[in-house]
């Protein structure tokens, strides 16, 4: 990891190597000719893509697995299955999950934003803790030409989001955000209102290329 990193208080992309051995998918999966095309992970569950010889036999597997099956026709089949340990741990962290793809059955690499260095080297510590061999494969700063905002304003906008700053009963407050980040809940509130006017602006722009 280049040590110019340590020094970057705004969020991180990250490509994470994990080993993990639970995912019902890839158990049967992993040993077949088979191209896992998307991997996206939600709350409770995971959606897999795959590119494979589809059979009744592997969808029985598979459904014997506890896995949802739908059969899209082109050698292509979606399968939704109870998320594995690295997935439910992911979505239950502050990093947000931009595209997972696995290596083999027990190996999966996952693209992550995370809100910074220091949230990235406590997930390393408590994926080490659960035995899951992390590994950082490539790692970069987040800047504005990604998303439109400022470092900053997408660290804010990522914890609001992550710690339900946004849920109808909010789990968090501007004083809990600005204390995460290091700076005053006047601050947190003005990072927010600029990166929700951006998104909002973009929002609608999309929309109005759509109708044209």
């Amino acid at each position: 990891m280049r040590p110019l990193l340590l020094r970057v208080k705004g969020p991180l992309e990250v490509e994470l190597y994990v080993r993990r051995s639970d995912c019902r998918v890839m158990q049967v999966m992993g040993e077949t000719h088979t191209v896992i095309e998307k991997v996206s992970p939600r709350t409770g569950f995971t959606d897999h893509l795959i590119k494979t010889d589809v059979t009744p036999e592997l969808k029985k597997e598979l459904r014997d697995k506890g896995v949802r099956v739908i059969n899209l026709g082109d050698s292509r089949i979606w399968a939704r299955a109870p998320s594995c340990s690295a997935c439910r741990f992911f979505t239950g962290s502050d990093a947000m999950i931009l595209n997972a793809w696995p290596l083999s059955k027990d190996e999966i690499v996952y693209r992550l934003l995370v809100p910074s260095m220091g949230y990235l080297k406590e997930l390393l510590s408590e994926l080490n803790k659960l035995n899951m061999k992390p590994r950082v494969m490539k790692s970069r700063e987040a800047t504005e030409n990604d998303t439109g905002l400022t470092p900053r304003q997408l660290q804010a906008l990522m914890l609001a989001y992550k710690k339900g700053f946004f849920n109808v009963e909010r789990k968090s407050s501007l004083t809990d955000l600005a204390k995460v980040m290091g700076i005053k809940p006047s601050s947190a509130e003005e990072l927010l209102r600029r990166a929700l006017q951006k998104v909002v602006g973009e929002y609608l722009k999309s929309l109005e290329k759509d109708g044209s």
